[in-house]
């Protein structure tokens, strides 16, 4: 393959230990799945690749970490037929379809609701909550004082302050929101040491609640109330402490695996604009990220991934047609990954990143 559709990024200590080992599973101890949106499904045929080929025959638990609609993706991996619950999400996902061209919080929360009971079916919540080898960490947030509202005329000075906090520093997060963390094992194997966090068991009565949560876009949806078990509350969408997350979690001895949609990384969802606040390449140490190339990118219909903006500029019919056909094209991605993965050749698709390397090497990424 001379021009891959996919890219490979990998910190200083997963670079050498790929070039030295090849690439193979039991490298790996950590699945990350990032907040998105609709940019997910130009991963889900890589997805399929790594569900049903790449950890194929999984011996050692893996623990997955997401927020948002990496969440939704990583509760699949954990089913006892991963597969088929993708493709479940996958069709849901791009026919979801509202009465109006303006539904309300509500509306889309309850679309978002069924299309996880439809993933889930009777038994998928127990899969997730109970699997011995996939331990799942959903992220999501509880909104202190006005934030936990559903009054517009509360919620949105609030998120406008916070905002504002967050520009100045990442750390006033803190004394907004409280990231809460739901997690399948007895002990959570993530931790992080950043903001004010709680682990909160994940079990089968509070699986597609905290799922929902972890997706649910102040204003956009509407929060969910006191998932069971949890602390008491109103849960959101757990990008807005950990968007793409800054990868200085702590997680088991192993390297972290990044199926992700952009060859960069923004740690919360109200960094987005801030491009000083864009992850380092010393935090990528011991990850490796896999993401569709720019050149890629540029040649699906209207030159980018899918977006959340979509729903607004297309109408249902031309939604629809254009999320299946990134997901046809995405299988390129896929293929190429597929194929780099069962080479000897690995390292030549290698990009290593270093402590300060990471913005320049995107650049050059960015132009190839």
């Amino acid at each position: 393959m001379k021009n891959s559709s996919c890219i490979l990024l990998a910190g200083a200590v997963a670079a050498r230990r790929i070039r030295e080992e090849g690439l193979h599973q039991e490298q790996f101890s950590t699945l990350l799945g990032a907040s998105g949106g609709p940019k997910w499904l130009v991963l889900s045929q890589l997805d399929r690749v790594l569900m049903g080929e790449f950890f194929k025959g999984r011996c050692e638990p893996m623990a997955t970490l997401g927020s948002s609609i990496g969440s939704f993706r990583n509760m699949c991996y954990a089913m006892q037929a991963p597969l088929a619950a993708l493709e479940r999400l996958e069709y849901g996902y791009i026919h979801q379809s509202y009465g109006t061209s303006k539904p309300t919080p509500a509306e889309i929360t309850a679309a978002g609701e069924a299309i996880l009971l439809e993933v889930l079916g009777e038994r998928g919540a127990s899969e997730v909550a109970e699997n011995p080898l996939w331990h799942s960490h959903f992220v999501t947030v509880r909104g202190r004082g006005p934030l936990a509202s559903e009054r517009w005329a509360l919620l949105a000075p609030a998120l406008f302050t916070s905002a504002l906090a967050n520009a100045f520093s990442r750390r006033s997060l803190k004394a907004f929101w409280e990231r809460v963390v739901f997690h399948s094992q007895e002990q959570a194997a993530v931790a992080f040491d950043n903001l004010s966090t709680v682990n909160s068991p994940l079990t089968r009565q509070n699986v597609c609640a905290a799922v929902l949560a972890s997706g649910s876009i102040p204003l956009v949806m509407a929060g969910v109330q006191n998932p069971a078990g949890a602390p008491q509350g109103n849960y959101r969408d757990g990008g807005i402490t950990d968007y793409h997350f800054d990868l200085r979690f702590k997680h088991p001895p192993g390297l972290v695996l990044y199926p992700h949609f952009f060859p960069f990384m923004v740690p919360g969802w109200f960094d987005k604009g801030l491009s000083w606040r864009r992850v380092r390449g010393d935090a990528m140490a011991s990850a490796l990220l896999i993401a569709p190339s720019p050149g890629f990118v540029a040649k699906l219909p209207f030159g980018k991934i899918p977006d959340r903006n979509d729903f607004y500029k297309l109408n249902q019919d031309e939604r629809v047609r254009y999320w299946n056909k990134v997901v046809d094209l995405s299988r390129q991605v896929a293929e190429d990954f597929h194929e780099i993965w069962q080479s000897s050749r690995v390292a030549d698709y290698l990009i290593e990143v270093g402590s300060d390397e990471l913005p320049h090497k995107l650049q050059q990424v960015g132009a190839a």
